[in-house]
C-alpha cells in the first residue's frame, strides 16, 4: 500500500482541512476528497486532485479507500467514525475525538474490536520539541517536577462547533497527559462565556497530577498569539514557545534555596536549546500513513482522545458545580 498505491480519503477541507489537503497531496498518496461545499470541491480540483476523486458524500469513496482522514466539525465525528470503523477502515480523526467522553470511549472500543488503526489529531505530540521535552524530563536534570503550565490563546474568531476548552485548551490538556504519563487525579476550572454565545471562550483549567500541579489557560481575546508551556522543576525551569521558529526552548537554571530560615532565589545561566524545524502536521500525517502500513500503534491512539475528553468534561463540570472534580481513569 505504499506511495501512490495507498488510497486515502480526506473528509472536510475547511480552515484546518486545507492544511491537511496540502500535506497529503505532497505525500504522494492516491487521494480522494469528500467535501459538502461545491466551491471547496472546485478548489480541490484546481489544486490538482483528480475530478473523479472529489465528491460531496464520503460514502461514495468509502469502499474504495483503505484509510480516512476526518477533518470535519466535532458534532459530525461520532456518527461518521462509527460508519468508517464499521467498514473496517483505518481512521485519522481530528481532535476532539467526539463531543463526549462516553462517545469517545465507545469509538475507541469499536476501533479495537475491528482491529483498525485509529489516530487522534493531538498535534503537539508530533512537534519536534515534544521529543526533547520528554527526554529532558526523563533525564532528571530538571529535578523533581513541581508544576506545568500552558497558555494557548490569541485573538481569533471563536469556533462554532465547541467552546475554547474543547477546541483549544484540549491541545495542552492532551500534551500534559502525554508528558505526565496519564490522567490528572483531579480537575478544577473556570470556563467563562464572555461573548454570551452559550459556549466558553475564556478558560483556566487546574490539573492535579499527584504532586505535580498543572494549569492550562485558553482564550480568544489575547492580542498576542501564545502557545507557551513552562515546566518548573526543583533545579531548573524549561520554557517552550511553540510559536517560535528559533530559540523555541530555553532552560533556566534558577532555583529556590532555603538558607537557614530564609528562602533565596538563586539565578543561573539560561540555556538556549536548538530544535530543528519541521512541520508537526507533516510529521503527524506521515506517522499515520506509517501506522497504516506497519499496523503499529499510533503515538496518539484513540485512548489519548478519550482521556483528553474526560479532562474537558471534568473542567466543564467543575465550572458548573463550583468544586473540584475527580477524574476516573
Amino acid at each position: 500500500m505504499k506511495g501512490k498505491n495507498m488510497k486515502i480519503m480526506q473528509v472536510g477541507t475547511g480552515r484546518w482541512g486545507t492544511n491537511h489537503l496540502r500535506v497529503l497531496m505532497n505525500l504522494h498518496v492516491d487521494l480522494y476528497v469528500a467535501e459538502i461545499s461545491e466551491a471547496a470541491r472546485a478548489a480541490c480540483v484546481e489544486k490538482g486532485v483528480p475530478e473523479d476523486h472529489v465528491g460531496g458524500d464520503y460514502r461514495t469513496f468509502l469502499d474504495t479507500v483503505s484509510a480516512v482522514d476526518v477533518v470535519t466539525p466535532a458534532p459530525t465525528h461520532y456518527d461518521m467514525c462509527r460508519e468508517i470503523i464499521g467498514k473496517g477502515k483505518d481512521v485519522f480523526m481530528e481532535k476532539p475525538l467526539a463531543e463526549t467522553a462516553a462517545q469517545a470511549e465507545e469509538l475507541a472500543g469499536l476501533a479495537a474490536d475491528a482491529d483498525v488503526i485509529f489516530q487522534v489529531g493531538h498535534i503537539f505530540r508530533f512537534d519536534p520539541a515534544a521529543d526533547f521535552i520528554r527526554d529532558y524530563l526523563e533525564s532528571g536534570r530538571l529535578g523533581r517536577v513541581q508544576s506545568i503550565r500552558g497558555n494557548f490563546s490569541g485573538f481569533k474568531r471563536p469556533r462554532s462547533d465547541g467552546g475554547v476548552t474543547i477546541s483549544d485548551g484540549i491541545h495542552f490538556i492532551d500534551f500534559f497527559n502525554y508528558l505526565m504519563g496519564g490522567l490528572p487525579l483531579k480537575v478544577m476550572a473556570r470556563c467563562e462565556d464572555l461573548l454570551g454565545r452559550g459556549m466558553d471562550d475564556m478558560a483556566w483549567v487546574w490539573l492535579d497530577y499527584g504532586g505535580v500541579v498543572g494549569m492550562v489557560e485558553a482564550n480568544y481575546f489575547s492580542p498576542e498569539k501564545k502557545r507557551l508551556i513552562t515546566i518548573m522543576g526543583e533545579d531548573e525551569t524549561l520554557v517552550c514557545d511553540f510559536t517560535s521558529s528559533q530559540d523555541k526552548i530555553r532552560i533556566h537554571r534558577n532555583r529556590h534555596v532555603l538558607d537557614h530560615d530564609t528562602w533565596k532565589a538563586v539565578g543561573g545561566e539560561v540555556i538556549h536549546q536548538e530544535i530543528l524545524p519541521a512541520e508537526p502536521l507533516l510529521l503527524e500525517l506521515k506517522h499515520f500513513l506509517h501506522c497504516v502500513e506497519t499496523r503499529d500503534l499510533p503515538r496518539a491512539p484513540a485512548r489519548c482522545g478519550v482521556d483528553a475528553m474526560k479532562v474537558v468534561e471534568a473542567a466543564m463540570a467543575s465550572h458548573r458545580e463550583g468544586r473540584v472534580i475527580s477524574v476516573q481513569a
